[in-house]
């Protein structure tokens, strides 16, 4: 017993001591922990380097977004208003901002004075034809055919003051507006009597709710029924609506000085001028005017805020066409230049509730670009600033120059025009206008004065306006064309054997009749 309690002790005495082993175990975790932790350190610097480098994208995209709003509001900013930029854009772009807010008042008023220069030559033109229809009449013993003999009419004409004057100051006062100045100088030079077509248009009956409900709602369609119906009315007044045979018809007298030949899709329309209006009709379309009443209040209701751009062009062009030719109705046809003139400039229309004028329509709707919108010039009248903002088309179309007619003898055919279609529509309108209003012959050239006035929105000069042309043209009467300028062009300039065909302003209508 003693022995073995003696070897326990021994055995017990030799064992290591526990404070020695725990140290050794203490070591080895806190070297672990160290690697651990030198391991750890990178990641969290690598994050908190990603974290500064968010923080400063964060603070260069604020920086961005108010910079895109700064120029923003420059851009946007009523023409006439300086800019309100802040002090943080670079000097670099404030002086960009300002240039350009100087070119934009430029440009506006450049547009403006193109404006005004282009009724300056409607005005011209008017002359031109008045000039050349009074020498025909002097050295002719018989009356031009779109002035009968009715000079006990025309004495009753200017014993009551001018016919067209006050018919179109009747318009106007029923419309709450009074006849301008120029129009009324225009109506004082008139001599001869119009035809007076009783229409009867009053708001209150154009209003009806239990009417408009027979009649779409959709805007484009109105426009087209609104198209469709006048030309239907002004077909059944004609005592001439059967077309002209393609062998007899010259629409646009080329063939005098040029020859003969095939005026395409032309041949083929209803051809409607003063001296074929037979009041006497009227009872043929009382339908039709009832109808047309209908449309008007249609149209007077309708809402456009929602219109593509196809929408809106097709819209449009139906619109400036029907309030001509609507106006004709209500003033009476006209049988002078000078009338013609007067009622494209009183013409208007109550389009969604705004009255807006065939003027306004094709100069500050149809023709301005949409950035134009903004411009609030003095020069400008309150309808004419109106409808650019809320009305103007994204993009300017040059085409509508085939599509626009204001009644006159050298205008384009009148066509209906469709929103799905109106791109396709436009090309077949010049094309066909084209191949009608051009002259060519061995060594001359003629082009309508149509094409003259808008140049630059089809070509950078003349030359390049007769290469545009050529290439519009059928495939074998365009290759005539080409070798008629060639011909012309090696012994003399092009602008010596181009012809510009004067603009003939006397009324006239060529319709596509469904």
């Amino acid at each position: 017993m003693s022995s073995r309690a003696s070897t326990t002790r021994h055995s017990a005495m030799k064992a290591p001591p526990p404070a020695k082993l725990g140290k050794e175990s203490y070591s080895i975790n806190g070297t672990n922990n160290a690697t651990k932790s030198r391991r750890a350190s990178p990641r969290r610097d690598k994050k908190m380097a990603l974290q500064q480098d968010v923080d400063k994208l964060k603070k260069k995209l604020r920086y961005e977004e108010n910079v895109h709003r700064a120029l923003e509001r420059a851009f946007n900013r009523p023409m006439g208003a300086l800019p309100r930029l802040p002090p943080y854009l670079p000097s670099a772009t404030l002086e960009l901002l300002a240039e350009v807010a100087v070119l934009e008042e430029e440009v506006v008023r450049l547009e403006e004075q193109v404006v005004h220069f282009r009724q300056d030559l409607y005005q011209e033109a008017v002359n031109i034809s008045s000039s050349k229809r009074n020498l025909r009449e002097n050295s002719s013993t018989d009356s031009h055919h779109s002035i009968p003999p009715k000079n006990e009419q025309q004495q009753q004409q200017q014993g009551k003051g001018n016919e067209m004057g006050c018919c179109s100051s009747n318009s106007a006062a029923k419309k709450g507006r009074g006849s301008s100045s120029s129009a009324h100088n225009a109506h004082n030079t008139v001599q001869a009597p119009v035809k007076r077509v009783v229409t009867d248009h009053k708001p209150e009956k154009l209003m009806d709710p239990r009417k408009l409900k027979l009649v779409d709602d959709n805007p484009n369609k109105v426009s087209e029924d609104i198209v469709k119906c006048l030309s239907s009315i002004f077909a059944r007044l004609s005592t001439k609506r059967k077309n002209h045979n393609s062998s007899e018809y010259d629409p646009y007298g080329i063939w005098a000085d040029f020859g003969r030949r095939d005026v395409g899709q032309y041949k083929h329309l209803c051809v409607i001028e003063a001296d074929t209006i037979n009041l006497d009709r009227t009872s043929n379309s009382l339908f039709l005017l009832h109808k047309l009443k209908i449309l008007l209040g249609k149209l007077a209701a309708v809402k456009l805020d929602k219109l593509t751009h196809q929408e809106k062009l097709a819209f449009w062009i139906n619109i400036y066409n029907s309030c001509m030719m609507n106006a004709f109705l209500e003033c009476g046809i006209p049988e002078s230049p000078e009338m013609v003139v007067a009622v494209m400039r009183e013409a208007t229309i109550n389009v969604g509730g705004h009255l807006i004028s065939a003027i306004t329509i094709e100069h500050f709707i149809l023709r301005l670009p949409y950035h134009s919108k903004y411009a609030l010039s003095r020069g400008l009248k309150n309808d004419e600033m109106t409808a650019r903002s809320k009305f103007g088309l994204e993009l300017s179309e040059p085409l509508v120059t085939f599509a626009l007619s204001c009644g006159s003898w050298s205008s384009p055919a009148v066509r209906v025009y469709t929103a799905a279609q109106v791109e396709n529509e436009l090309e077949a309108a010049k094309k066909e206008y084209l191949q009608a209003a051009i002259g060519i012959s061995a060594n001359k050239f003629a082009i309508p004065k149509l094409l003259d006035w808008y140049l630059l929105d089809f070509a950078k000069d003349f030359d390049s306006l007769l290469d545009w042309i050529c290439l519009q043209l059928p495939s074998e009467l365009g290759k005539e064309a080409m070798k008629s300028l060639d011909r012309g062009t090696k012994t003399q300039p092009s602008t010596q054997i181009i012809q510009v065909m004067p603009y003939e302003f006397s009324f006239r209508y060529l319709l596509y009749i469904q």
